[in-house]
């Protein structure tokens, strides 16, 4: 959140969800506002994996790329449609809810690094469920291991 003197910028993911009067009750309720429409409009993981798996191969395909090359996050991101802070939204619940998996293969997100996380084009946070988090840059699908 970024508070001024007259109006209060709510973000999630770092990216902008609204803006309120910069008031206590205004921001408050604004908030629960917020958390409550990410939420409604969220994907659950019966939805989203098919869907990542179904925009990972457009991606690879367009890129010339095999299964389990790692793509940019952005463009995977930008096959779904929908907003940044939604996308962010929605893998964040993939991982609070332990759904990584489909079809025998692991969702494996790539830490932004270096000079990469500068570039917001380039990367999507993703918060963790101590309110911080991590840019990522890459997606990729690997091959699970079989537990014994």
């Amino acid at each position: 959140m970024v508070v001024g003197a007259e109006r209060a910028e709510l973000r999630y993911a770092r990216e902008p969800v609204g803006s309120v009067r910069a008031t206590p009750e205004a921001i408050v309720g604004a908030v629960q506002r917020a958390r409550e429409r990410l939420a409604a409009r969220s994907r659950g993981p019966d939805e989203l994996l098919p869907a990542l798996v179904a925009g990972y191969g457009a991606v690879l395909a367009r890129r010339g790329g095999r299964v389990g090359d790692r793509v940019p996050l952005v463009e995977l991101r930008a096959e779904l449609a929908g907003t940044r802070a939604q996308f962010a939204w929605d893998v964040a619940r993939l991982r609070r809810e332990r759904r990584l998996v489909v079809g025998g293969r692991r969702i494996d997100l790539g830490v932004a690094a270096g000079h990469a996380a500068e570039r917001r084009s380039r990367v999507v946070w993703i918060e963790n469920d101590g309110g911080g988090g991590s840019y990522f840059e890459w997606f990729r699908l690997i091959g699970q291991e079989a537990r014994s």
